[in-house]
């Protein structure tokens, strides 16, 4: 009984040991707004709101370590210069192998952003040969088919007289050239009907091309409503041949690069932004809280939706006796809403 007692009192004692962690943390960060802003040497944004109530939940104090970019930032955890990565963090299969994750704070994923600049030109580009307006064309270039015919087959017995050459297929070509000048109301007056029955088909033609002309327009304008002047990027085969920027050392530049994507890595989402407002980059990839928040400041907006959905955590040191805490804490967070709340909070602002 008494050895039984020993050991008890002995794993008390050793459990005692155990839960009597650090109360003052190194909490590592880099900038990525508007999950992290800078400053100074103070932190801002929602995640360090969130890890604010998590630290004041736990009852520890934590000191602020800034790092350059994604990469230097795991660096420090890794070499234990750090306990706590407060950044957006996917445990990927790569990363998981080096550090543990606390549970999911948010869910996130990459989106796609495109300057106004390029958005306007390729919204135009892709409207005109959307199937609406593409039918219409293909409409148009049938009757100036017809037209040419019917214009050569009524004009071309008159040889001295006609302006339209009196072989075939050279005088339909010439009834076609006629045809598009004059639904086109270009009239170059090169060449003219000469006989009744041509001016008939020539009245005939102008009448049309007050309906073709105002279909054509209406068409485009309507498509261009309708899609809200966005542009739809479901597939990263899109963007084949194009420039994106991403974060350095984030998930979404591993993503990028594994589907053969030619990315252009920055140290921040700040600088990944600028990128793509002067037009060294064609697109930017940043996460959707990113793109609401401030992305509009450099006239960058995030079109289509997530290509995947990822969970966004909390880093910490391999085997760190802070993960089940910090879960805890964050499993109450998010029950209580508290959470959303100040994601909320954070978009709105």
């Amino acid at each position: 009984m008494a050895a039984c007692v020993a050991c008890t009192v002995a794993a008390i004692l050793i459990s005692g040991t155990a839960n009597a962690q650090p109360t003052r943390l190194t909490v590592a960060t880099t900038e990525i707004a508007p999950f992290v802003e800078r400053s100074g040497e103070r932190a801002d944004g929602f995640y360090i709101e969130i890890w604010e109530d998590v630290a004041h939940d736990l009852g520890v104090d934590y000191d602020i370590v800034w790092a350059d970019s994604f990469s230097d930032m795991l660096n420090l955890l890794e070499t234990g210069a750090a306990d706590v990565a407060v950044a957006p963090l996917a445990p990927t299969a790569e990363r998981e192998e080096r550090f543990d994750f606390t549970s999911a704070v948010i869910s996130s994923g990459p989106q796609l952003g495109v300057h106004e600049r390029s958005r306007s030109g390729v919204s135009l580009v892709r409207t005109l040969l959307g199937s609406g307006a593409l039918r219409v064309l293909f409409f148009a270039f049938l009757g100036l088919v017809i037209l040419g015919h019917l214009i050569w087959l009524v004009e071309r017995h008159d040889k001295d007289m006609s302006d339209f050459n009196h072989t075939y297929p050279r005088g339909v070509i010439d009834g076609m050239w006629w045809a598009a000048v004059t639904v086109t109301t270009v009239g170059y007056g090169d060449m003219s009907p000469k006989s009744l029955r041509g001016r008939v088909v020539g009245i005939v033609a102008m009448l049309a091309s007050l309906f073709l002309v105002g279909a054509f327009v209406s068409q485009v304008t309507a498509d261009l409503a309708n899609a809200g002047g966005a542009l739809s990027v479901t597939s990263l085969d899109e963007l084949d041949g194009a420039e994106v920027a991403t974060v350095t050392g984030s998930s979404f530049e591993e993503y990028l690069l594994d589907e053969g994507i030619n990315v252009r890595g920055y140290g921040t989402q700040i600088e990944a932004f600028e990128a793509a407002q002067v037009g060294t980059v064609d697109f930017v990839v940043a996460n959707p809280f990113a793109l609401d928040a401030i992305a509009g400041d450099y006239g960058i907006t995030g079109v289509g939706t997530v290509f995947y959905e990822e969970f966004e955590t909390f880093g910490l040191q391999q085997g760190s006796p802070w993960r089940e805490p910090i879960n805890q804490s964050l499993a109450d967070l998010q029950l209580s809403g508290q959470v959303q709340r100040i994601v909320d909070r954070w978009l709105a602002d």
